[in-house]
């Protein structure tokens, strides 16, 4: 199409004085959304794909209800200006073309407000991380362009545009509130949630939306085929309901067992590490310096080596940031701690000793035998205050809270008078006890 009758189709279409409106809304969404409701990852850190999965959960219903309408509107448009009748010969598909560009683009222009002021906005330059997800929703909005133009070719565009608006934006924005059935937020072209720092969606988990709204579309599109021999008139609906029905069930057999989460592929982050044995990765956005974490992490090893406790470097230490929403348990060679958003609060090396305190059940069952254990070690590595810090915190669970820190204190007080070998010895005692039975008293 050549720039001037480009120019010519975007004055005729609906979608020129439909997008003041189109637009307005979706700013007006924009700025409610990130002014009130745009949440930071864990630790503050930048991170382009978050923005764009939190400015595309509201835009991508609205833009996908804009083209589905005014694809039936420009498509009854055509067909009361006896476009079909007086040029047979012209090919469907290049008419349609011609006239759905500008609803196109009209959708992806409210796709592409919100991505881009989010990042504007937050200060974030894009990456290639970040587009997958907008190029998932602007396929999804011309499967819908598609959709929508043959919905009105068969129904009047007073009755198409209006029902096709509704019945869109509120299936897809409602797809997430869907009670116990998860696959409509698998598959509507909206992704439910905010995509935490390090986390990407995989192909996996977007081309069910292509196939879903795309399939849809192939099926429609098979329609404009005008039939010019009876039995062209019997395969064409045939066809056409068959690819309908292949990317819809297709993309519902891929999602049907994943619950109300879609898969998330983590781990997408620069770092910048320091040292061996152990290595410790960081990531570069977060500003944290590995040389410090990593000097934190050996000095509470070491320093509990040297009052007798038996404990093993890890080979690597990483930031469980990266992970996102997805945490990574710990292994004995590689820990994974806080450590961007504990080198800001100086806690890494109380990080550090929740890591290496080891107990040798996975719920210790002695609340004031594994207390003492761990504010023993927190003495030892010199971390103490943050402890009591959050033990006063957590205390607050039990009835008699404060009676039961104060016998913790009163009982490492009492050990730590006591000659360092017989200390190591009782901290590995306390290890056991707090696995094999309940401290009196209770909740």
């Amino acid at each position: 199409m050549s720039s001037m009758n480009l120019a010519k189709q975007l004055r005729l279409s609906s979608a020129l004085w439909a997008s003041p409106v189109a637009l307005g809304i979706t700013l007006f969404y924009f700025h409610v959304t990130f002014t009130n409701d745009y949440p930071h990852t864990k630790g503050e850190i930048d991170y382009a794909p978050e923005v764009v999965s939190f400015a595309l959960s509201p835009a991508s219903a609205l833009a996908y209800a804009a083209a589905s309408a005014l694809a039936a509107w420009e498509s009854g448009r055509l067909k009361e200006s006896g476009v079909w009748a007086i040029a047979p010969s012209r090919s469907p598909y290049r008419v349609a073309g011609q006239v759905l560009l500008p609803v196109l683009l009209l959708a992806w222009l409210m796709l592409l407000i919100p991505v881009v002021g989010g990042l504007v906005r937050e200060g974030i330059a894009p990456t290639l991380s970040s587009l997958p997800l907008l190029t998932m929703s602007m396929l999804v909005a011309a499967a819908h362009c598609v959709i929508g133009f043959t919905v009105g070719r068969a129904l009047p565009k007073l009755i198409a545009a209006p029902a096709l608006a509704m019945a869109v934006f509120y299936t897809v924005a409602a797809s997430a509130s869907s009670g116990e059935t998860f696959w409509p937020r698998h598959l509507l072209g909206e992704h439910h949630g905010v995509l935490a720092f390090g986390a990407t969606l995989p192909l996996e988990a977007l081309v069910p939306h292509v196939l879903f709204a795309g399939g849809i579309a192939a099926g429609a599109a098979i329609l404009w085929v005008t039939p010019h021999t009876y039995r062209l008139r019997l395969v064409i609906p045939a066809a056409a309901l068959a690819v309908a029905l292949a990317g819809p069930a297709t993309a519902y057999a891929q999602v049907d067992s994943w619950g109300p989460a879609a898969p998330l592929s983590v781990g997408h982050a620069d770092l910048t590490c320091a040292g061996t044995e152990p290595k410790v990765c960081v990531p570069k956005a977060g500003g944290a310096d590995p040389i410090r974490a990593r000097a934190a992490v050996t000095a509470v090893v070491d320093k509990l080596k040297k009052a007798g406790v038996a404990v093993d470097r890890p080979r690597s230490v990483q930031d469980d940031i990266v992970n996102g929403n997805r945490p990574r348990a710990s292994t004995d060679s590689t820990w994974w701690l806080p450590l961007t958003t504990s080198q800001r609060h100086n806690t890494t090396r109380y990080q550090a000793l929740r890591q290496a305190v080891r107990f040798p059940c996975r719920q210790p069952k002695g609340e004031v035998t594994s207390r003492s254990a761990m504010l023993w070690a927190a003495q030892v590595a010199g971390v103490s205050e943050n402890y009591l810090k959050r033990q006063r915190s957590e205390m607050g669970q039990f009835t008699n809270g404060d009676e039961l820190l104060k016998a913790v204190q009163e009982r490492v007080s009492k050990i730590r008078a006591e000659p360092s070998g017989r200390q190591a010895a009782w901290y590995r005692q306390q290890l056991e006890r707090a696995c094999s039975s309940p401290d009196a008293g209770g909740a």
